[in-house]
């Protein structure tokens, strides 16, 4: 405890006061004025240990705090008269450039010191050995593989996760859509339910039941999942001056072309590294024995049969359904089989049948 009084001395020709001041025992720990990290890898954890020593005479009971992206470690505690002990500052940054903060030490006694932080977060070399993987044309419910390369040539150890969109941002937008969603369905489920949520019980529940489904959104780490595109790992860490292949696999379900752009969030780069992926999925190969039947002249009311070989020359079963032209001239043919399974490198002859009511040329 302080003490503080002031004497009054008086004489003949004036007054004047003396303050007087007794100061306390004080614990002083003994931080710096400042603390620089220098340059530090983005999206990474610098820490600095710091020997801290109570150099003051009484016991030390204080609370550490900061601002981010720094934090430290511990955040309270005792310290006896003499003693010392380690304080770690840990320097995360999201951003690159250069960051500042300050180092607060609360003491019991209600003084304060203050020790100022500084940073710069740079992007280090990491990168990914190409930016698009093209694969060659595959047939649906087959599978095709490549391979991606992460390398590492920094001095750091970088973890890597395999995202489906491109920042932070739009991650936290998803979430928070989700969220909404999930309470819109509890709330729809209550209601068939004809649950009473304004009773006290059923409000506390419901409140439970959103905090338990909104932390189990916000620790999602919302990798990239896709039922044509997959790569593995979808996380992991990359040593030092080393790379770490990536499997990429293609498995189409549509005869049709696939686009789909998936994102490297890693350790020592800022932003995401893009890569896009383009597939294009290949159906059965059915093909006739001939694209054309010229039929030429025939007599009216004149039953005429020919026959078309439908060939399969792909390695998939190959289902087939013949549509017949609806033109007047058209309901003329009968196509046998209409329908049916072609399986690989077999063939299945289709029988045509003609019998022409109209009288004139026609194309169908």
């Amino acid at each position: 405890q302080d003490y503080f009084h002031q004497l009054l001395c008086i004489t003949e020709r004036e007054e004047f006061i003396v303050p007087i001041r007794a100061i306390g025992a004080r614990a002083i720990l003994d931080f710096p004025g400042q603390l620089h990290f220098s340059e530090c890898p983005v999206k990474y954890s610098t820490e600095k240990t710091l020997l801290v020593r109570n150099l003051g005479n009484r016991a030390a009971h204080y609370q550490l705090s900061t601002q981010g992206p720094f934090s430290v470690i511990p955040a309270m505690g005792t310290l006896g008269i003499g003693d010392s002990m380690q304080v770690t500052v840990r320097f995360q940054p999201l951003k690159t450039g250069g960051h500042s903060a300050s180092l607060t030490v609360h003491y019991d006694t209600g003084e304060d010191t203050h020790t100022s932080l500084h940073g710069k977060a740079v992007d280090v070399h990491i990168r990914l050995d190409r930016n698009a993987v093209r694969f060659g044309k595959t047939y649906i419910t087959r599978s095709n593989h490549t391979t991606v390369l992460i390398h590492n040539l920094s001095n750091i150890t970088a973890h890597f996760q395999w995202k489906a969109v491109d920042t932070q941002e739009q991650e936290d937008q998803m979430k928070l859509t989700l969220c909404q969603q999930d309470k819109d369905k509890l709330s729809d489920f209550l209601k068939e339910c004809r649950v009473d949520t304004t009773r006290r019980e059923h409000s506390a529940l419901l409140t439970r039941t959103l905090q338990r489904v909104r932390a189990k959104v916000q620790e999602d780490p919302m990798l990239f999942y896709d039922d044509i595109f997959c790569l593995e790992p979808k996380e992991g860490e990359i040593w030092p001056k080393c790379s770490a292949e990536i499997s990429v696999f293609f498995k189409p379900q549509e005869a049709r072309v696939y686009n789909q752009a998936v994102y490297c969030d890693i350790s020592g780069r800022e932003t995401r590294l893009p890569l896009l992926l383009i597939g294009e999925g290949v159906g059965p190969r059915l093909h006739f024995s001939c694209e054309e039947l010229n039929i030429g002249e025939v007599f009216f009311r004149a039953t005429y049969r020919y026959e078309a070989i439908l060939f399969n020359k792909g390695p998939l079963e190959a289902p087939f359904s013949l549509l017949p032209p609806t033109t007047p001239m058209g309901s003329c043919f009968t196509f046998l089989p209409q329908k049916g399974i072609v399986v690989p490198d077999r063939f299945q002859p289709i029988h045509i049948s003609f019998c022409p009511t109209i009288l004139g040329e026609f194309q169908e």
